[in-house]
């Protein structure tokens, strides 16, 4: 849709759909906490009803499963947090921006845990989100790769660097700084990846 249009009207009766959509993103976002909080393998679908205040029937109703609801979970989780990263790499650069997202990290303390605690459950091939981790760590990787090899074409990033290996550091900084500062929340996040990003950068 561009700028200045409005979509047409909507017939037929669009209540009680509006409202189911509703109620399955309520039940996301409660149902992120409680993953949040007492991690995946431990909660039964019942617990997980209990915990997010309503029934394994209705739970089971909107998801069908435990796996189910885990991956709307992760996927809603990525629905929010993308496009504020990609529009805030876009604006500054990514060795600039990667302390902006750690910053903000720190006010979202429940998706830092939920990450870590799903990184720690979900090493076994059996897991459900096994996949969906794996897929996302390489894709992690990936895009800053690509992102990096744009820093480099731009005279921003110090010659002579492996993009490939700079990539696989800098996000394994990211998920390791992030563990640590759930043990000890006065550890500087920002401040020790900018130190990373000054070691990289060819304007420091």
């Amino acid at each position: 849709m561009t700028e200045g249009t409005q979509a047409p009207a909507r017939r037929g009766k669009r209540g009680p759909y509006t409202n189911g959509e509703r109620k399955r993103a309520e039940l996301v976002d409660a149902a992120f906490r409680a993953f949040a909080e007492k991690g995946y393998q431990g909660l039964s679908i019942r617990q997980i009803a209990e915990s997010v205040g309503t029934s394994h029937s209705l739970l089971l109703h909107h998801f069908g499963s435990k796996e189910a609801l885990l991956e709307a979970v992760l996927m809603r989780r990525e629905e929010i947090e993308r496009p504020w990263r990609h529009s805030l790499i876009e604006k500054q650069g990514l060795l600039r921006a990667v302390p902006e997202v750690m910053r903000h990290h720190e006010a979202i303390r429940g998706v830092i845990r939920l990450d870590m605690t799903l990184r720690a459950e979900a090493d076994s091939p059996d897991h459900p989100a096994h996949g969906f981790i794996r897929r996302r760590d390489a894709e992690f990787v990936d895009s800053v790769r690509a992102e990096l090899a744009h820093e480099r074409d731009e005279g921003r990033l110090k010659p002579g660097l492996d993009v490939r290996v700079v990539a696989r550091q800098i996000t394994s900084l990211i998920e390791g700084i992030q563990a640590a500062w759930l043990y000890d929340e006065s550890i500087d996040m920002a401040g020790h990846l900018e130190a990373f990003m000054a070691l990289i950068s060819s304007e420091t």
